[in-house]
């Protein structure tokens, strides 16, 4: 029918900031999740699904930084998995943004996880100024970053499930866990 399946939700990034530009112009940000199911050509295993759902951040603003992000992303996952994580990041790249960073955390103990062990839990970065342009918005006076993660990872690593492949997978036995 002429249709692509989705690879990621970051498409969505222009609606979001085209739909929030007013409120930006007026001294505002512009701050949006959104969320949707998306393919990949992946070989799945038991950490790898060729479809899932993807959650995706967008902030914008005429001071937003990359310490602003990380300070996002970090309060979050320290939050999700109760307590405190060290987290890096290492360059990735990622179409719609520049630069363009993968983030880890330390695997929380209560997954098992020893000091040094790291776990990649996103891409992110700041959005990259052709993205503004294209919605409108000027990359002189506005910068912006975005993240998107899988959520099934997040559920999965939270509470221990040890197959990706349970979520797609119609067991009842699996989804009971969660009544």
């Amino acid at each position: 029918e002429g249709l692509i399946a989705p690879a990621h939700t970051s498409t969505m990034q222009n609606r979001i900031i085209k739909a929030g530009k007013a409120k930006l112009e007026a001294g505002g940000h512009i701050a949006s999740i959104s969320y949707g199911r998306v393919f990949r050509n992946e070989d799945v295993d038991a950490t790898h699904e060729h479809t899932f759902y993807q959650v995706e951040g967008v902030f914008v603003s005429d001071k937003a930084t990359l310490g602003d992000m990380l300070g996002v992303l970090r309060s979050f996952f320290e939050s999700y998995y109760g307590q405190a994580l060290q987290i890096k990041t290492q360059p990735g790249y990622f179409p719609f943004v520049e630069p363009g960073l993968e983030f880890l955390i330390e695997k929380p103990a209560a997954l098992g996880g020893k000091p040094g062990e790291w776990l990649e839990m996103m891409g992110c970065g700041m959005i990259h100024p052709n993205v503004l342009k294209e919605a409108g918005v000027d990359p002189e006076k506005y910068q912006g970053f975005a993240w998107g993660c899988g959520v099934e990872r997040l559920v999965m690593l939270k509470y221990g499930i040890e197959d990706l492949r349970h979520f797609e997978s119609g067991k009842l036995g699996f989804l009971r866990k969660f009544v």
